[in-house]
């Protein structure tokens, strides 16, 4: 009988390894005819209306996903390239082909304020020409609004709603966790708002950060309303009071959403679907059953023009993500990547000026470092540098951006976050807790001075917070250097704070405000060049990472690493985690955005194998850039 079974069990296991084998080759075969088959080539009809429909996260270069990422499925969907929206917008301006615009917001999940005004700035543009731009929603969270409210007509279902919840965010706290697990943190920070270390020691915010970032989300809140305002023609006013008494309204409209931002006067009709078709088809005519129509990304395939070769180029270098050491895959800053970029600038003669386009919270300060030393180098062969803020260029990304030439911001971009701050954990007391015993030898005071094993003594200690104290004092003078400003005066409005590029522009961080294309042309004129074309220098991709992409376009679903690239401790793994980090990372991927940074950071402090034996690591990281929303 036993025999009967252990022939039985072998039959199972070769079935089951039959039919895994099988439906590999199926997979495999289906996902080669989806990249090699020839789809046909997307053509403009004529008196057509283009469908602008951002989606995902709307980023300023493609992520790569390794493999492991779609594995586990710790990834998030990636999204639009704001340059494509820009491009198509500009495009279809002057296309005799394109007779209105449509704005579809249905699958648009994040965008930041920075990148909100230079996609409206195009959209202003774009309605110059005098076409017609509508927008339909089934519904409307406040970044889908901002962008439905450059629209002349705006249409919601009538089971839909319009959020505007206003700009905040919340931060986790650890201390009583790390107390109870006996791990001590040794914070070491130069900067009076520097919060970012504020979980590990705190149960709630310092005053100190809660006005630094209640200060930073009225601005942002206040320069949001009055987009809007001008957009729909209507007193800011209206639109905080439609957020404050939203509840009190929707009490008296027997909770019919559409109708309370109807009679508030955010939106312009009420209708489904097929209504919104047909407005839309009296002005373009109709193709199969609805409104004749081009997506934005099958529009710039069909729309891509060859341009007349131009002797001279303006660089760009966009420089997105977690500033890291090393090599790092798009998406995140790795210092060696990014500056084999640079040089490639430098010795192509063609280039004869450079934007490093940054949207960056910081990182690793010795890699910031070494990024703004290869920008001087560039900029000592005679080439200028002008830097262009994105969404976010602080600490790490200010470091990086305050010795070029010109700097540009948006008005809503965050910056400054100028300090330095470190982390070490310690196990000592956790050991002894669980009964374990530490002793070694060395050959001097220091040898065993810095293990985490140890804890750290009081000579260690100094020696970490002088590092700190010095890594400050240089990002004050580099600051003073480029902004033609004295350390006293940097040192007021450093510490750690952080600041607008409105608000910066006035302090002197930056020289002045606009988008991409403004500070393209600010590099041109620092060359003196009259005709120029921009040439985006990018890392070339590997046969895999090529691969990998092929299958995440064809198949529609763009799997990004942003999420747990941006965060401290799990961002360098590339592949190479531990199984237990591994686990971790699909566990992050789980929560709630706005958990996630802080999740993973604290985990990073947690893990020996993210800090290595007793190295304190210095970060230039703005902590309240990646809680707001």
């Amino acid at each position: 009988m036993s025999a009967f079974f252990s022939l039985l069990g072998r039959i199972i296991d070769a079935l089951g390894l039959f039919i895994g084998r099988l439906l590999f080759v199926l997979l495999l075969v289906v996902v080669l005819f989806l990249i090699f088959a020839e789809p046909d080539a997307p053509q403009v009809p004529s008196e057509s209306a283009l469908v602008l429909a951002p989606a995902g996260v709307i980023s300023e270069e493609v992520p790569i996903a390794t493999a492991t990422d779609l594995l586990l499925g710790s990834g998030v969907m990636g999204g639009s390239l704001l340059h494509d929206l820009l491009v198509a917008l500009d495009r279809a301006a002057t296309d005799d082909r394109i007779k209105a615009l449509v704005i579809d917001t249905r699958d648009l999940v994040s965008i930041s304020p920075a990148q909100m005004e230079t996609l409206g700035n195009a959209l202003e543009l774009f309605k110059a020409s005098g076409k017609p731009v509508y927008a339909w929603g089934e519904s409307f969270n406040q970044q889908q609004y901002a962008l439905a409210s450059y629209a002349d007509s705006i249409m919601l279902h009538p089971m839909g709603s319009v959020l505007l919840n206003g700009y905040g965010g919340s931060q986790l706290f650890f201390r009583d966790l790390l107390e109870r697990l006996n791990v001590t943190v040794h914070i070491f920070r130069v900067g009076e708002f520097k919060s970012a270390s504020e979980p590990y020691t705190r149960m709630d915010m310092s005053p100190e950060s809660r006005a630094d970032s209640q200060s930073l989300v009225d601005a942002l809140w206040g320069r949001y309303l009055d987009r809007v305002a001008a957009n729909r023609e209507m007193p800011a006013e209206v639109f905080q009071m439609y957020a404050d008494q939203f509840a009190q309204r929707l009490l008296t409209a027997n909770g019919d959403m559409a109708r309370v931002a109807f009679e508030a006067g955010l939106v312009d009709n009420i209708a489904g679907a097929e209504s919104f078709r047909r407005q839309v088809a009296a002005t373009v005519g109709v193709q199969d059953g609805s409104f004749r129509q081009i997506h934005f990304e099958d529009y710039l395939y069909a729309s891509a023009v060859t341009e007349l070769a131009v002797t001279d180029q303006v660089g760009v270098i966009v420089a997105q993500g977690t500033i890291m050491p090393g090599e790092q895959a798009p998406g995140i800053i790795g210092a060696d990547s990014t500056v084999e970029l640079i040089r490639q600038a430098q010795q192509n003669d063609a280039i004869r000026s450079v934007v490093l386009r940054i949207d960056s919270p910081g990182g690793s300060a010795i890699a910031s470092e070494e990024i703004r030393a290869a920008l001087v180098q560039l900029q000592q062969s005679g080439k200028p540098v002008v830097v262009s803020m994105g969404g976010t260029a602080a600490s790490g990304g200010y470091w990086i951006a305050a010795t070029a030439d010109e700097i540009w911001a948006s008005p809503a971009t965050i910056t400054g976050s100028i300090g330095v701050i470190g982390m070490i954990p310690t196990f000592e007391n956790a050991l002894d807790y669980l009964g374990v015993g530490v002793d070694g030898v060395g050959t001097t005071a220091l040898s065993r001075a810095g293990d985490p094993l140890n804890g750290l003594n009081d000579t260690m200690q100094m020696i970490y917070q002088s590092n700190v104290e010095d890594a400050y004092r240089r990002f004050l003078q580099l600051v003073a250097d480029g902004r033609n400003m004295s350390v006293p005066e940097v040192d007021a409005i450093a510490q750690g704070r952080v600041w607008t590029g409105e608000q910066a522009l006035g302090l002197g961080l930056v020289d002045s405000l606009g988008d991409l294309e403004q500070a393209i042309n600010a590099a041109a004129q620092l060359a003196g060049l009259n005709e120029w074309q921009s040439v985006y220098l990018q890392r070339p991709l590997s046969p895999s990472e090529q691969f990998l992409i092929q299958i995440m376009d064809t198949m529609g679903a763009t799997q990004v690493t942003a999420t747990l690239q941006n965060s401290l401790g799990l961002a360098a793994s590339q592949g190479q985690q531990t199984q237990l980090e591994s686990l971790l990372g699909v566990a992050l991927s789980a929560l709630p955005p706005t958990l996630r940074w802080h999740w993973s950071a604290m985990l990073s402090v947690l893990l020996p194998s993210n800090q290595g034996t007793g190295q304190l690591r210095l970060m230039m990281v703005c902590d309240t850039c990646t809680g707001i929303h």
